[in-house]
């Protein structure tokens, strides 16, 4: 009995033993699928530094506006010629151009996409007696988050021996506080001080998939690469603020909404500087000053603004904050016919509820349409967002050409909209002839 025993747990253990190859052997297997082109050592990835980079000596600038890829002493390692970096000319943060990367919804392809710098060195930048900062900074684009699913992933590497080993120094998947659809700072800058007294330092850009699983359509691009060091301080930049926009106030402004001012020190002329402001929603200028009034969204807005001037580059940081958006623009239609009184349709087209909306029909009679008077007027308590409301003026009775007024107050923003038609009276009927489109 025993030894029945003891030849099941043989066979048993022989059994496990063949199971832990099998599993070692796919393992291997699915591995061995791609090797990267790169040996990336996978030590650990530099946080963001805590530096705030106000004023840097730029050792590295590159925004794409060549136009080329890769561009001028850059180097692009493709694997997948279908999704390997490219030239995007439809979305960039500065004009005209960033490059992109994107694996479609039938890429079922191995990727391992790299776009690299030219060599860098380091050493000549090296102030040991200050303890210089290096850091690297740039603006990111994605439509779906990029590691979805961890199919994808976008990893930033550095190398000090010409490309042969690479450290990982920064991953999309650490990152937090994500937005879709607009050029952002994503855990920047990246402070790589510690590579300060290298003569070779290159930077890869890795877009990376290890399956032919098919993924959701990811992209990503990527603008305005600056690598920076504070060797030399005399070059700061004011972006102002912080700022406040509440519309009835900006009522008195022309054109409306939020002035922002940047500045430099009196020494530096503005005009031969490369100014950039993105303002939190996705848009930006390259202007000093500029008025945006198209924020859709009430709360408060990061906003940055970026100086280039020769070899120098300084950053400032402010917000906006937004207590009220503009009014809706109601449209108001004078019916083609209207019996037995004046009717009057207000649509609100807005994604915005006006309430205790007041209202005023007036008629100016006369031959000479001197004389104007109220026929009718009154309150809308609620117009919600694409609704319409109709008002109407009581039955009068009349044979003569006549101008047909309406004006209208939302009564929680203030805003004043008229609408103005010619019209005739033929008896209790009323015809509109046209609107009156007004001078600007």
């Amino acid at each position: 009995m025993k030894e029945i025993e003891r030849k099941k747990n043989i066979l048993k253990n022989i059994s496990t033993l063949v199971i832990v190859f099998v599993l070692l052997c796919c393992n291997f297997s699915a591995l061995a699928q791609i090797t990267p082109d790169k040996s990336i050592q996978n030590i650990k990835t530099a946080k963001s530094s805590s530096f705030d980079p106000k004023t840097n000596w730029v050792i590295l600038d590159e925004n794409f506006s060549e136009g080329t890829m890769p561009p001028t002493d850059w180097t692009h390692d493709p694997t997948n010629l279908n999704g390997t970096w490219k030239i995007e000319s439809m979305r960039y943060l500065s004009y005209p151009n960033s490059a992109s990367v994107y694996r479609g919804l039938n890429c079922h392809g191995l990727m391992d996409e790299w776009l690299i710098t030219p060599s860098l060195n380091f050493s000549h930048y090296l102030n040991t007696a200050h303890n210089n900062v290096i850091s690297l900074q740039f603006w990111s684009y994605t439509d779906i988050y990029v590691v979805q699913n961890s199919l994808i992933y976008f990893n930033v590497s550095i190398s000090t021996n010409g490309g042969v080993n690479w450290t990982k120094i920064w991953t999309s998947k650490d990152q937090s506080g994500w937005e879709q659809y607009k050029f952002i700072l994503v855990g920047m800058p990246i402070n790589v001080s510690e590579y300060r007294e290298e003569a070779n330092v290159m930077i890869g850009f890795q877009f990376y998939s290890n399956t032919e699983e098919e993924a959701k359509a990811q992209y990503y691009a990527i603008d305005d690469i600056v690598v920076s060091t504070n060797k030399t301080a005399n070059f700061t930049c004011d972006a102002g603020g912080p700022y406040n926009w509440w519309f009835p106030r900006q009522r008195d402004y022309t054109p409306k909404g939020v002035h922002f001012a940047g500045s430099l020190p009196p020494e530096y002329n503005p005009l031969f500087a490369k100014w950039l402001w993105v303002f939190g929603d996705g848009n930006k200028s390259q202007l000093p000053t500029y008025t945006w009034n198209f924020y859709n969204k009430t709360g408060y807005y990061n906003v940055t603004l970026q100086v280039k001037y020769g070899d120098y580059i300084a950053y400032d940081n402010t917000t906006v904050y937004l207590f009220l958006l503009p009014p809706p623009v109601f449209n108001i239609t004078l019916k083609l016919i209207s019996f037995p009184g004046i009717q009057v349709v207000i649509d609100n087209p807005a994604d915005f509820n006006a309430t205790n909306v007041t209202w005023w029909i007036n008629v100016t009679l006369g031959p000479l349409k001197m004389r104007e008077k109220t026929v009718a007027n009154g309150t809308i308590s609620n117009l919600g967002n694409h609704s319409t409301a109709e008002i109407k003026s009581k039955y009068f009775f009349g044979f003569r050409l006549i101008l047909v007024k309406i004006r209208v107050i939302t009564g929680n923003l203030l805003a004043d909209m008229e609408a103005s038609y010619n019209a005739i009276k033929i008896g209790p009927f009323t015809i509109a002839l046209g609107q009156i489109i007004p001078k600007t």
